[in-house]
């Protein structure tokens, strides 16, 4: 029994080794560069192949399409398998594989009946580019880390506007037929003061008619409404994305700072301990 016990703790042990060597050339092929252009590459022409399919292609072009939409997928699908078996935890606690996954995943799911609506999403993986280059990452994940602060300015520009076509409504509402058309009613009003704030033809088709029947304090009420929104709020949606931006590529170098400075530590401890097996062995041979 004992001998069969070790026998199969060996068979076991060697198992193992064969298992983490196969791991680790996995890891090391999904972490090349060579590996990661060619995802690259087959994720553009993807994206390009699904808007071929928008066009008025006869059955043998939409039948040649899908077939190459069947070899993308079959690259997909073996990238995340190599990416599951390399990584391991590590694929799960990054979001970016997760949303990889959930791109793929969509992408299997059978495509008939109610669930054909699915098809339509294939254009998701167009975002995997996104996990592919850095800067692009970069810029998605400043928008994610800037959520909360833009939720306080978006709130804050809601308020302003919504007290602008309160004094909308009660002002213009009465102003002749453009008044009622512009402001007859809070949503009205809402939603001009959305297009002046976007300065979308707000100077010749909403302001300067109202001008000629209230007269010229009607522009100075708009100039004000645009420069508290259209101005103050833009910059400040652009100062809390781009310090967001600075302060995860600060955050970024300070982390690779601290991988090298981990690195050499572990290269001292290491040429420590060869000196001291070296001086051992040195001392045993005098001995």
């Amino acid at each position: 029994m004992g001998v069969k016990r070790r026998s199969v703790d060996v068979r076991c042990i060697e198992l193992e080794r064969v298992t983490d060597v196969f791991r680790d050339r996995a890891k090391a092929l999904v972490e090349s560069d060579r590996f990661n252009n060619l995802v690259f590459v087959v994720i553009v022409a993807s994206s390009i192949a699904i808007g071929l399919e928008t066009y008025d292609l006869d059955e043998q072009g939409l039948s040649f399409l899908s077939g190459l939409d069947r070899v993308f997928m079959a690259v997909f699908v073996l990238e995340i398998g190599l990416r599951l078996y390399a990584m391991r935890l590590e694929f799960v606690k990054d979001p970016w594989c997760i949303f990889d996954f959930i791109v793929v995943g969509v992408a299997l799911v059978p495509q008939a009946g109610v669930l054909a609506v699915f098809r339509v999403l294939r254009v998701l993986r167009a975002f995997r580019l996104v996990s592919r280059i850095p800067e692009l990452k970069l810029v998605a994940e400043s928008l994610i880390y800037s959520v909360r602060g833009l939720t306080a300015v978006a709130m804050l520009l809601t308020i302003v506007i919504y007290v602008f076509a309160v004094l909308s409504t009660v002002l213009f509402s009465g102003s002749g037929p453009e008044g009622k058309e512009y402001f007859g009613t809070l949503g009205r009003s809402l939603y001009s003061l959305f297009q002046v704030m976007t300065l979308e033809s707000w100077s010749n088709g909403i302001v300067r008619v109202l001008m000629e029947r209230e007269g010229w304090w009607v522009g100075v009420f708009f100039v004000v409404f645009i420069f508290m929104t259209t101005f103050t709020f833009l910059n400040m949606f652009v100062a809390i994305f781009t310090n967001t931006v600075v302060a995860l590529e600060s955050d970024s170098e300070d982390g690779m700072h601290t991988d090298v400075r981990r690195l050499m530590a572990k290269v001292d401890e290491l040429h420590a301990e060869i000196i001291a097996l070296r001086t051992g062995a040195a001392e045993h041979e005098e001995q």
